[in-house]
């Protein structure tokens, strides 16, 4: 007894020692039903469906769904496919987890990881009680040494390791029971033995159906060895019969359970000796191939009929075991994804019963060969226990073949050569998952087909986050009405997670999933999450969402309104914290390794961008945010430079002490001015000092001696006609004589090259610039070269000001809506793609300067989508001067 529980311990040592669970579906319910039986008092499935469907759908009215494990009983109630007999055995080993998660509460997370925990430890306890009962049992046919050696065979050699410690399938029950009956029969016949061993004995059957052939052999030996007590042995077997027939007829609906509820045709094998064959030879779930030594029982068994007192017995088995086999054979004896040959698991007790004598008998070097046949099995099992994924089972049994039988028969599909290509799984047992799903939503998003063109597809944004442990997972599966249709190894950071988690592992996760043919209605969606490669999944959430109809608004509107969200999203991400957003620079005319810098400048001019749209996309707090930051940058004298002031916590990271410029003190003085209006006087009388003599305004606001940071081209202080549209539209709210003189000045060197400074190569700005001067008073005729891109990937961004210039202030023709809508979807497509590797180039420097350098911004073209979206929807925008814009010759 002593010897037979130390075995159990180091059995139950060892079958933990992954660390993990290898579970399936047939075992969701055995794992939560105990909870259920427990809490709700009731072993139907119905208050515990979404924790067994584990992200499937359920069966219901008219539908099968797609978790197979759950069946329809009477009533509309919902059942398990399997036996009640596990989960009602284990149910009282539960009792300390549900007082302890009624004591912490019924979090999915903490549950579920309970719950795997519960299965695992009880599977592994059923296991290592079944193997030191077949140490008592063999104690009666061999010596203490042997009985030691082919139990540990026993536990370590055979899929009593694999699958009956994993989980809480019905082979590591059966195996007890089994070993249980045969360990009472062959002992003492008295009346408490005599009445449990014909209880547990109907119990094998009731357990698993399939094992009915091998309790009916066991049965009538059971009788026999009764003797005048058999009609105990009856009584007590009808306990569990009755027991299954009154829930199969009362709760399942069906005398022979959930099991008959669900046959197809594809469940069954047209050719028996194949499938005996494959049963015990073939590479992947061949039970002479995972368990070479169990070969020894067919090729020596008159060596174990020679025992009297036993060959009724072993005959009677024998008879049991090859009806099962022929049973299976006529199946599709591939089994599902499993370990190896899940479905003998159940015989094998019978044969290591029958090895002590075969054993006994060997020769010296037949006993090598059956140590290291041993020795086999046990790799074998290991291989499973601490590398198997189930993905080449995956592979093989969804594999689209002629022979669907055929994948089987090759040695590179076997599980234990196919796992080794891989790192042995980590555990993940006691893993803490933690995440949300916190966007669903429908739209319709352009997709690039080189063969039909652009189409709209109807896509749902799923996006959320999840951590294993501290950890990112290994990946995330998307499943909606329990089908899978997504999924992302890939992980990006959430500041908001990282700031309330205290968490630095990327947690985001973002998807776009086809709808395919999903109809309009309510649907649920679900996320699994790995937590290591090859280890099991977690059901992270659930959520329900509404797919409206198809012709329930046009489908361009909807992806154009999601658009218009993410371009605001994006600019709000790319906002800094003190307000202000970067501008990249280039040294060619492609956006190619581009490098960011601070300027005054790009901010003015996304005031005066988003400023007419602000408020109807709800970007107000966005720009305040940005004219607190340019306030700050006027200095006591009212001036502004470039980068900023020079004093600021940027000056030699994003940009340097840069001399002040009449630009940026124009544009900071029009759209974020300063209460104290004394700096403004100064500053302007300070911009006159530095113009030309005939009246227009310089660039730089200090003597050539003073300059800093500069690289002048062929004229240091040049008279840009963008710095004179800028300073106009300054005059034009604070001095308007001034300003209607500076623009009959300008108004006949409108097409001098000498004014083209920063905008020859990019005139997008000034077409923009144009229309805010005509509406100011100042109609400047400008030649219609002057407003062609130098850079032809830009006459998009040219084409989009030129349409908001048309739509400003009046309704939109068709022909111009199409255009822009047109516009709008190209540019929006693939999460704005085109604006990311082509944003509007802004300005460039002075071209006659030592160092070239081309200024863009993607939150330029994000807000210029934007303006053009609302434009061709019939906004209507303050009729009041509009965006800045300039450049500058900065080093």
């Amino acid at each position: 007894m002593a010897i037979a529980f130390v075995l159990a311990i180091a059995a139950f040592l060892v079958f933990n020692a992954n660390g993990r669970l290898i579970a399936a579906a047939d075992t969701f319910a055995a794992r939560h039903l105990p909870f259920s039986m427990l809490r709700n008092h009731t072993v139907l499935l119905d208050p515990i469906v979404d924790a067994v469907a584990f992200g499937r759908s359920p069966p219901s009215a008219g539908n099968d769904g797609t978790a197979f494990w759950i069946q329809h009983g009477r009533g509309g109630h919902l059942v398990s496919k399997y036996p009640l007999v596990v989960p009602i055995v284990v149910a009282p080993l539960y009792i300390p987890a549900v007082h302890y998660l009624g004591i912490v509460g019924w979090d999915p997370h903490i549950t579920d990881k309970v719950a795997r925990l519960m299965e695992k430890l009880c599977a592994s306890l059923i296991a290592a009680a079944s193997v030191a009962l077949m140490y008592m049992l063999l104690r009666r046919r061999s010596d203490a040494r042997a009985a030691c050696v082919l139990s540990l065979v026993y536990a370590f050699g055979t899929t009593t390791w694999m699958i009956s410690s994993q989980a809480l399938w019905t082979h590591g029950l059966a195996q007890l029971l089994i070993v249980a009956t045969i360990w009472l029969i062959t002992g003492r016949a008295t009346l408490p033995r005599v009445a449990v061993a014909g209880f547990l004995c109907a119990l094998v059957a009731a357990n698993r159906p399939p094992d009915t052939i091998i309790a009916l052999a066991l049965g009538l030996l059971g009788l026999r060895w009764a003797g005048n007590r058999w009609a105990w042995f009856i009584v007590a077997g009808a306990v569990p019969v009755l027991l299954t027939l009154a829930y199969n007829l009362g709760t399942v609906g069906h005398v022979a359970g959930a099991y008959a509820l669900s046959v197809h045709p594809s469940d069954f094998n047209d050719n028996l000796l194949e499938g005996i064959a494959g049963l015990f030879f073939s590479p992947t779930r061949g039970l002479f191939v995972f368990s070479p030594f169990l070969l020894f029982v067919p090729c020596l068994l008159l060596l174990a009929l020679r025992d009297r007192d036993t060959r009724v017995l072993t005959l009677a088995l024998c008879a049991a075991i090859a009806a099962q086999v022929l049973g299976y054979a006529l199946v599709d004896w591939r089994q599902g994804i499993a370990w190896g040959p899940r479905w003998l698991t159940d015989i094998v007790p019978l044969l290591v019963w029958m090895l002590p004598p075969i054993v006994a008998r060997l020769s010296g070097h037949a006993r090598v060969l059956f140590a290291a046949a041993c020795v086999v099995s046990i790799a074998i099992q290991a291989i499973g226990a601490f590398w198997y994924t189930g993905k080449v089972d995956t592979a093989v049994l969804t594999m689209k073949t002629d022979d669907r039988m055929r994948p089987m028969w090759e040695l590179r599909n076997a599980a234990f050569v196919a796992e080794l290509s891989h790192p042995r799984v980590q555990p993940d047992l006691l893993v803490n998952l933690r995440g949300n799903i916190d966007l669903i939503q429908p739209l319709d998003v352009v997709v690039h087909d080189a063969a039909m063109g652009d189409r709209l597809e109807r896509q749902v944004d799923v996006a959320g986050w999840a951590l294993v442990d501290s950890s990112s997972p290994q990946d995330i599966a998307v499943l909606i009405d329990g089908r899978e249709v997504g999924g992302t190894d890939h992980f990006f950071e959430r500041p908001d997670v990282a700031r309330t988690l205290a968490e630095k592992s990327p947690a985001g996760w973002r998807l776009q999933i086809p709808v395919g043919d999903l109809k309009a209605g309510r649907h649920k969606l679900s996320v699994l999450v790995r937590a290591h490669a090859g280890g099991e999944v977690r059901l992270l959430r659930e959520r329900f969402f509404e797919l409206s109809p198809e012709g329930g608004g046009d489908a361009a509107e909807r992806f154009l309104d999601h658009a218009s969200h993410r371009a605001i999203e994006h600019i709000a991400q790319a906002q800094q914290a003190p307000g202000y957003w970067l501008t990249s620079f280039t040294g060619g005319t492609l956006f190619e390794q581009p490098q960011p810098e601070l300027n005054t400048y790009l901010n003015a001019i996304m005031i005066d961008l988003v400023g007419p749209i602000a408020h109807v996309a709800q970007m107000d707090k966005m720009l305040a945010r940005a004219r607190g930051f340019l306030t700050r940058q006027i200095e006591s004298n009212g001036l502004v430079r470039y980068h900023g002031r020079p004093d600021g916590s940027t000056i030699g990271v994003l940009g340097c002490a840069i001399t002040p410029d009449s630009d940026d003190t124009a544009l900071v003085w029009r759209v974020a001015p300063s209460e104290d209006r004394t700096k403004l006087a100064t500053a302007m009388r300070i911009m006159r000092r530095f113009s030309t003599d005939d009246g227009l305004f310089r660039t730089w606001l200090a003597p050539r001696s003073d300059y800093r940071c500069l690289d002048p081209g062929a004229d240091p202080n040049p008279a840009d006609i963008g710095i004179q549209m800028h300073i106009y539209l300054l005059l034009a709210q604070e001095d308007p004589s001034a300003a209607h003189a500076l623009c009959a000045k300008l108004k006949p060197r409108a097409d001098d090259g000498s004014l083209w400074v920063y905008y020859s190569a990019a005139p997008t700005v000034m077409s923009l610039r144009l229309a805010e001067l005509r509406r100011a008073g100042c109609a400047l005729e400008v030649p219609a070269s002057r407003l062609q891109p130098a850079v032809p990937a830009q006459a998009e961004w040219a084409k989009v000001a030129s349409l908001v210039v048309q739509l400003q202030g009046s309704a939109p023709t068709t022909g111009q809506k199409a255009e822009a809508t047109r516009l709008l979807q190209v540019l929006a497509s693939n999460e704005f793609a085109a604006l990311a590797g082509n944003p509007p180039l802004l300005y460039h420097n002075d071209m006659s300067a030592t160092v070239r350098r081309f200024y863009w911004s993607q939150e330029v073209g994000y807000a210029l989508w934007l303006r053009l979206y609302y434009a061709a929807r019939g906004a209507q925008f303050p009729p009041k001067p509009s965006h800045g814009a300039s450049p500058r010759n900065a080093s």
